[in-house]
């Protein structure tokens, strides 16, 4: 009883006690019947309440209905290394027979304080409490009276607690998070508490919920087997969709079986919270499982051969973001890869593909505005505004601009420029591309002059800002501190360094990064998560600055609560459960489209390793590892093609951004596959082209491999030799980034890549070699 004891008082430090319950459902009113009962403490049976005669000690019984009860007995075990958790294990026996039935643990905290941080990793951040406007999708900014500098942050109708006075409740399933858990950080009592669990129990997926008192005095964190959202759900941009779940039938002497890990501890900060959750977030559900599938070099085989064939747009000269007739599959700059994919192919392609990157750069620049920012979307030999709402009510649609569809193309201008530098030192680039970049640079220290931040949503003929209010444009930050570089003018990085400034306190600091995609009004997402991520390690490399290490770590730790921390069970008929998908690594979208993605929308990740080289922190790279390795697997191939939900096979190097955990689009659609060509594909073409497949330093011994080959180093004469086995069926170019622990205090800045040497592996062959390293 020691352990439930430890238990207890983890819980009294975080306010809270205890409880369990039994549901009874039915299809006409979900809710029926409602059965509450106390955990026994340590060492005595207890007051069971309304939950009738307690058994032996450390045992509940608790109804179950008129005719059936749950014997509930608690196993309360350390887990290693840790002194503020403990490892939780309810186990149910059934009595009698009931129908239609679930049950519950109840975590009940009866000092609630509304200023509590509530965090469902990937799904709730601040408890999502902002301004609701009900909008079908995709909402349209430009209906909305709400406009200027001084815009509230608005989000639309997504699970959240109320903002005002009534009811507050969310209900989720296990899969709408990244990690099932829920985080607590209280700035009254200044303690932070993390209860994690698994995804499924042999009844089916877990359910997650949180429900406040009417007066916010109170509150209810608990979880349901099998998982039951009360009469409704969450479908896209709507919380008030009929709920499909329903209790179990339970006979005589079945057993269900709900884990947890409780942790309690002393919190001054948000970040203690995101802090604390980075380094247990693994813990309960273990290691997941991360499967060899396709080689980086023969990934990129396919999607540059696919690139040139399908996406190639020769009437105007640029590579299209996807390859449907469409105006938003056709060219979008910035987010989804416009101006990013010609990066990659320009540093890694061959001599057709950068010859096409190049022409790339010579269509951005031919639509550049007064102001100096770029249309967002072109298709048909015609410029459009952003707005995706075809509503013919909408305000000058054409008008409006997501801003970090500019701030985007700033920093990836800057890091061509810069790479065709070191690619081609006395070859000089066309004087459109430094005056049209210069430009954007300009435009982007007036934006930030006038208003004192960068806004969602600008107008590109002028530069008005539209709409203030979000993380959505925090891009900038890294394109004008790069570019301040480039340049060497300290006017650009000053405005970057005070605007780093501004966003770290207002988003980062926060634990709330909004805005990034440009239709989800201003709902949580990661996009801008990563973003400030971007922008605070492009400052800490321009300026050298301690402070900006340190934001960047913070803004590391909230990135990373929205990657999936496990493997996701998917039904054995879907789509990715006949493959076998591995969802540890990828990485869920916003609160609104509450898909995971294959990787980071738009980037390599390589951040992670920079910060990593920074730190020491292996956090980082054990980050950085799970996205970059998993993300060929989402890759259709001939000898393995993807099947769309439309029922036809996705063409080779297509990859969707759809990683459905959640039922945001429908159950059947749990496991199954958007039938486009996406932005994703460009995340796994920068991952090959920016992140090493291999990363070691010989002196230490330190091994991290990224790519889909195994290693191992050895000492043989006074040498460090690498051997590299390749098991797949592929050949195998891998690139390799070897140097001592002293140089990891270098910053790596742009394009190191341009100096791994790479090295070929057939398949079932294995490679030894000799390091040279920096």
């Amino acid at each position: 009883m020691q352990m439930q004891k430890k238990l207890e008082l983890l819980l009294e430090e975080a306010g809270a006690k205890l409880a369990f319950a039994s549901h009874t459902f039915e299809e006409a009113e979900p809710l029926m019947e409602y059965h509450i009962g106390w955990a026994a403490d340590a060492g005595d049976a207890g007051d069971a309440g309304d939950a009738g005669d307690a058994g032996e000690a450390g045992q509940t019984l608790l109804p179950a209905g008129e005719a059936a009860a749950w014997e509930i007995t608690l196993g309360c075990t350390e887990i290693g290394g840790s002194s503020d958790g403990a490892r939780l294990e309810v186990n149910w026996l059934h009595r009698g027979q009931s129908s239609q039935t679930a049950a519950e643990v109840r975590f009940e905290f009866a000092a609630w304080d509304r200023s509590n941080y509530v965090l469902v990793p990937g799904a709730v951040y601040n408890g999502n409490r902002f301004d609701v406007r009900s909008f079908s999708y995709p909402p349209c900014w430009s209906k909305l009276t709400e406009r200027g500098p001084d815009t509230p942050a608005l989000i639309t109708d997504v699970p959240r607690l109320s903002i005002g006075p009534g009811p507050s409740a969310f209900h989720l399933l296990a899969g709408d998070a990244a990690t099932p858990a829920v985080g607590v950080y209280d700035p009254v009592r200044r303690q932070g508490i993390l209860i994690l669990t698994c995804q499924r129990t042999g009844c089916g997926e877990t359910s997650i919920h949180v429900q406040e008192g009417e007066d916010r005095g109170s509150a209810v964190i608990s979880f349901r087997a099998p998982g039951v959202r009360p009469r409704i759900k969450y479908d896209m941009c709507t919380t008030g969709a009929p709920s499909p779940d329903r209790g179990a039938d339970f006979g005589e002497g079945d057993k269900l079986s709900l884990s947890f890990e409780v942790y309690s501890f002393p919190c001054g900060s948000v970040d203690g919270l995101f802090a604390r959750f980075a380094g247990v977030r693994k813990s309960l559900a273990g290691t997941p499982a991360l499967s060899s599938s396709l080689p980086f070099s023969a990934a990129w085989a396919i999607q540059e051969q696919k690139y040139n064939e399908l996406n190639w747009k020769e009437p105007y000269g640029y590579y299209a973001v996807g390859t449907v007739d469409m105006k938003h599959q056709d060219w979008q700059l910035g987010w989804v890869g416009g101006g990013m994919s010609s990066y990659a192919l320009l540093l890694a392609g061959g001599e057709e593909s950068v010859r096409r990157a190049r022409r790339t750069l010579d269509f951005i620049f031919s639509g550049q505005t007064e102001a100096g920012f770029f249309p967002g979307v072109f298709y048909n030999g015609r410029y459009y505004g952003d707005e995706f709402n075809e509503d013919p009510q909408r305000d000058h649609p054409e008008q409006w601009h997501i801003v970090r569809k500019s701030a985007d193309a700033l920093y990836f201008l800057g890091k061509q420029l810069m790479a065709m530098n070191t690619l081609h030192p006395n070859e000089p680039l066309p004087e459109r591309w430094l005056e049209g970049t210069r430009r954007l640079a300009d435009g982007f220290l007036r934006l930030w002059g006038r208003y004192g931040q960068f806004g969602q949503w600008i107008q590109a003929e002028t530069g008005e800002l539209l709409v203030g209010g979000s993380a959505g444009g925090a891009m900038a930050i890294a394109g004008l501190a790069l570019y301040g570089r480039y340049v060497e003018e300290e006017v650009y990085l000053a405005a970057a360094q005070a605007a780093g400034d501004y966003y770290y306190r207002q988003y980062t600091r926060e634990g709330v990064t909004t805005g990034g995609p440009g239709e989800i009004l201003q709902c949580p997402d990661s996009e801008s998560a990563f973003a400030l991520l971007e922008a605070f390690i492009v400052l800490h490399e321009t300026t050298g600055e301690e402070k900006w290490l340190q934001r960047a770590e913070e803004a590391a730790r909230q990135a990373i609560s929205w990657c999936v921390s496990y493997n996701f069970v998917f039904p054995q008929s879907s789509t990715f459960g006949r493959l076998g998908i591995e969802t540890a690594g990828s990485v869920i979208a916003n609160v609104q489209n509450k898909h995971s993605a294959p990787g980071i929308c738009t980037l390599s990740g390589d951040s992670l390793l920079k910060l990593f080289r920074a730190t020491g922190n292996p956090l980082y790279m054990e980050q950085l590892r799970d996205t970059a390795h998993q993300l060929p697997q989402y890759l259709s191939r001939q000898d393995r093609p993807v099947m769309g939900w439309d029922g036809k096979e996705l063409l080779p190097g297509y990859m969707s951004e759809r990683v459905n955990m959640s039922d945001w689009e429908g159950t059947e659609l749990i496991g199954e596959v958007l039938p486009l060509s996406c932005w994703c594909e460009v995340s796994n073409m920068l991952t090959y082209a920016e992140v090493p497949g291999i990363y070691v330093q010989p002196d230490t011994g330190l091994l991290w491999v990224f790519d889909h080959v195994e290693c191992s180093l050895q000492e043989e004469n006074g040498k460090q030799v690498l051997t590299v086995a390749n098991n797949t069926a592929y050949p195998a170019e891998v690139s390799i980034f070897a140097e001592l622990s002293t140089a990891a205090a270098v910053a790596l800045g742009q394009y190191a890549a341009a100096d791994w040497p790479r090295i070929n592996v057939e398949p079932g062959a294995v490679r030894r070699v000799p390091l040279a390293f920096h």
